[in-house]
């Protein structure tokens, strides 16, 4: 039995927001994990505009999606379980698209955040409503077998799984 809810959310989210920006903003400009913030004057002196965004771009944080329309930005950002670092996250890459080079020219327009869920959690919805983060909730099958996963570990079956695995490596010496 593999639980897939252990993999790497890093695999699962860029996949679902791929799919929700595909699905839902079908003729925008799409930017996935769309670097945000300034990038050092030394780092422009010693390497030039191009090159300067390529050295800096690990220092830089990402919004999983960046949608580009006519008249405003949306920032999305998805999360299957860790909620509130959605939620933190969104008003702080708000502030970073001013100051994003390569968005310059469609900084001006008016920035919309949204966190992507794969249920309804009330807290969630309320703690949004309050930061100005609009909460869309859609789950394509694997996120939705991800959620259901998750209720299984601590289930007799998962927790005997997990014991016998356990007892094999201590059999082989691990």
């Amino acid at each position: 039995m593999s639980l897939s809810f252990t993999q790497e959310r890093r695999t699962l989210e860029p996949r679902w927001v791929s799919m929700y920006v595909a699905e839902h903003y079908p003729a925008a400009e799409i930017r996935l994990s769309c670097p945000l913030g300034g990038i050092p004057k030394e780092t422009l002196k010693d390497y030039g505009f191009l090159k300067g965004l390529r050295v800096y771009r690990p220092w830089r944080p990402e919004v999983d999606a960046l949608v580009i329309l006519q008249n405003m930005l949306i920032l999305v950002e998805a999360k299957v379980f860790k909620y509130m670092d959605g939620l933190s996250k969104l008003p702080v890459y708000k502030g970073l698209v001013a100051k994003t080079p390569e968005l310059q020219h469609v900084a001006h327009r008016p920035i919309y955040m949204k966190l992507l869920i794969p249920h309804k959690i009330p807290w969630v919805i309320e703690a949004a409503e309050d930061m100005g983060v609009a909460v869309d909730v859609w789950v394509p099958d694997f996120i939705e077998k991800v959620w259901e996963e998750r209720d299984k570990y601590w289930t007799k079956d998962a927790l005997a799984q997990r014991e016998a695995r356990r007892s094999k490596l201590r059999e082989l010496g691990y």
